[in-house]
């Protein structure tokens, strides 16, 4: 009577299962998330504020939409220069060594501007690395478990949308409260806490043994 009890326990678990489908928040697609949404903080959390210092200092608004303009353009040329390197050497390995590059150049930017007056050319050459979209574009697909893409699809479409809407009144906010150099250095240091959490993933294989999907785009 227990065995008959126990098998149909495990019976009624595994319908369960099988009606939920794949477990999609496994502990790499939730730090990829994880670093995903702090890097996009971070990004989209710089973009406003030097906009909006560009305006204060030059009274133009033809600068401070180039300098939007530059800050887009990292994450549509860099992709295609450096996605035959990242292929050939290791996701993993690029992509973190490139957040931490770009944590350094956060902090870089942070202490000089302390120290420094305002320079249109230094701002612009700033926003040329802005490549904090990166990771989401050539990792986040490969980490999204077999048979749950749509889920995993769902989730990633919604990540820099959302971020955008919140992070506008959370930046101007922060603008007019926050000198601009300590500003960078907030963003240097969640840089740096989003390359701890991609530290942490393991690297796909392509043979998919790690239940996780490999090479198929990202719709954006």
């Amino acid at each position: 009577m227990v065995q008959y009890f126990q098998r149909t326990q495990r019976r009624s678990l595994l319908v369960k299962r099988n009606r939920s489908g794949p477990r999609l928040w496994t502990k790499d697609f939730s730090c990829i998330t994880i670093a995903t949404v702090l890097s996009a903080i971070g990004g989209e959390g710089m973009n406003l504020p030097i906009s909006l210092l560009v305006f204060d200092e030059t009274k133009s608004t033809l600068l401070s939409a180039l300098i939007l303009v530059c800050g887009m353009l990292p994450d549509m040329i860099l992709p295609i220069l450096v996605a035959p390197l990242i292929d050939k050497g290791g996701k993993k390995k690029w992509i973190v060594g490139l957040d931490v590059l770009l944590a350094a150049i956060y902090g870089l930017m942070g202490v000089w501007i302390l120290g420094h007056t305002f320079s249109y050319g230094l701002y612009v050459g700033f926003t040329l690395t802005l490549f904090y979209r990166l990771a989401f574009s050539a990792w986040y697909p490969d980490l999204i478990p077999a048979g749950a893409e749509q889920k995993g699809y769902s989730v990633s479409s919604t990540i820099y949308p959302l971020v955008t809407i919140l992070m506008a009144p959370v930046a101007t906010f922060l603008y007019s409260h926050i000198p601009m150099g300590a500003l960078f250095l907030v963003v240097s240091g969640l840089t740096v806490v989003s390359c701890l959490v991609e530290n942490c993933i393991r690297e796909p294989t392509p043979s998919g043994n790690t239940g996780q999907i490999s090479g198929r785009a990202l719709p954006i």
